[in-house]
């Protein structure tokens, strides 16, 4: 008995078609996520806004910012409740990153704070375009 086994190249296509279809369906559903009205515990005003910029205008947020909006998110989304919690949501590998970055010990990278802008709806999602399929 044979069995037919498509090339890689074509096996890999397919994952590519598959998975796109996939984060096309979260980007509608992404469009509606609830609108959730809470005051910050900090005058937001009184800070600069380039920490919502994009690169390379982009600088690292006051840590007055990162931590109130980190307490906005946590106090809404309990399974977030913990820092260790919210540093696997950022993607990060100890909650002790997570409380540096609260309390300015470090400042929080772009990579990092543009997640979280990006799940708490303060910045789109970038899609960048594939130029070919290179192989």
């Amino acid at each position: 008995m044979k069995i037919e086994i498509p090339p890689l190249a074509e096996q890999q296509q397919a994952i590519i078609a598959r998975e796109t279809q996939k984060a096309m369906q979260q980007l509608e559903v992404n469009l509606a996520a609830p609108v959730i009205e809470s005051a910050l515990d900090i005058d937001e005003t009184q800070y600069n806004h380039d920490h919502l910029l994009d690169k390379p205008r982009w600088q690292a947020p006051h840590k007055d910012i990162v931590s109130a909006y980190f307490k906005q998110f946590q106090s809404h989304f309990p399974a977030y409740g913990s820092d260790a919690k919210l540093a696997t949501l950022l993607g990060l590998s100890s909650d002790r990153r997570v409380r540096e970055y609260k309390s300015g010990a470090r400042k929080i990278n772009y990579e990092t704070w543009r997640r979280f802008l990006v799940v708490t709806g303060r910045a789109p999602q970038q899609v960048l375009p594939v130029l070919a399929y290179m192989r």
